[in-house]
């Protein structure tokens, strides 16, 4: 094997050999382990481990499989873990058997970031059951080129999620090099590892983090909680002529019930199992499990774009000033203000 050093990706050929041979691999000291495998050779695997700027990575050879072409694709050394990811979830007959495909292919930084956010090893990435669904979530039929890239859904091997390109991003993720052709495939290495919706492990957090005084949660809730209590003070007071505080005072139960009611509603995503359910409104728009919940529903994107978070947040802080506000003048007067 020959390496180039301004070459990131490299398609290695063989010429069938007379009889099945064990699987090759060449390896040099300071980059990436690629893998040769022969055309026709059994199968067989073995564990090899790249050990690059202080990071182990676990990688796998993979022989070819029988009807695979004699040229196996290898991504390149900015591509190590995304090639070791493709060789543990059995991918390398789809990448290696001639069918013209465009990969959106994470970087090794991306995946690092990736690890760090959710608090997993790259063992554990590679050891995910789901991992075939979330790297085909990255591959699309065909050759497309980045000239070729239109704002739009395009689908993906995945079949049950498209991605989502919007100028030269792919679902938010920037492209960092793009046309690079890799035996039959065309590569664009992009910075950010990409999860179809309901895919992504969940970075679990304790209700401890959640309900920080410096977390989102205390004032959303509150303010939620604020904007009930509001409205149903109001419509009650015109109805019964009883202030917020006597209200309070004969429906204690019902209010009760009703803050568990809605704080539950409201946490419950953040204990979820799937890092895209975040509770956190802030967060919820950029999360592409929310964006396929929201789909065929009545809170579309325009409806989104007018009752924003911040527009919540607006709402709930007047309404605990509102509160605050009525109590204190009810108070004052003796009986209720409506």
């Amino acid at each position: 094997c020959s390496w180039h050093p301004l070459r990131l990706l490299r398609t290695f050929s063989l010429p069938p050999p007379p009889a099945p041979r064990p699987t090759m691999a060449c390896s040099t000291t300071a980059r990436a382990t690629p893998v040769v495998a022969r055309h026709g050779a059994p199968a067989a695997r073995r564990s090899t481990q790249n050990t690059r700027r202080g990071v182990t990575v676990p990688t796998r050879a993979v022989t070819a499989p029988s009807s695979a072409s004699p040229e196996v694709v290898m991504l390149g050394e900015d591509l190590q873990m995304l090639s070791a990811a493709v060789a543990a979830a059995g991918l390398t007959e789809a990448l290696a058997g001639g069918a013209s495909l465009t990969v959106f292919a994470p970087s090794d930084a991306a995946f690092t970031r990736m690890c760090d956010d959710l608090q997993l090893s790259k063992e554990a990435v590679l050891g995910l059951d789901n991992l075939a669904d979330i790297l085909t979530y990255h591959v699309v039929d065909g050759t497309v080129t980045s000239a070729d890239l239109r704002d739009g859904e395009v689908p993906t091997l995945n079949t049950r999620f498209a991605l989502d390109i919007k100028g030269a991003t792919v679902n938010g993720a920037g492209i960092t090099r793009a046309d690079v052709t890799v035996g039959s495939l065309t590569v664009h290495t992009i910075d950010t590892v990409l999860f179809p919706p309901w895919a992504a492990p969940a970075k679990v957090l304790t209700p401890q983090q959640v309900l920080a005084f410096e977390g989102w949660a205390p004032e959303v809730i509150n303010g939620r909680l604020a904007m009930l209590g509001f409205l149903t003070c109001v419509v009650q007071e015109v109805a019964t002529g009883h202030s917020f505080t006597q209200q309070f005072g004969d429906n204690f139960g019902i209010f009760a019930a009703q803050v568990q009611l809605w704080a539950f509603a409201s946490l419950a995503p953040s204990f979820s199992s799937n890092e895209g359910y975040t509770a956190n409104p802030f967060t919820m728009e950029a999360s592409r499990t929310w964006q396929e919940v929201f789909k065929g529903g009545p809170w579309g994107p325009e409806a989104r774009k007018i009752f924003t978070p911040e527009v919540e947040q607006l709402n709930g802080r007047a309404s605990m000033v509102g509160i605050a506000s009525l109590i204190v003048v009810e108070t004052m007067m003796g009986h209720a203000l409506f």
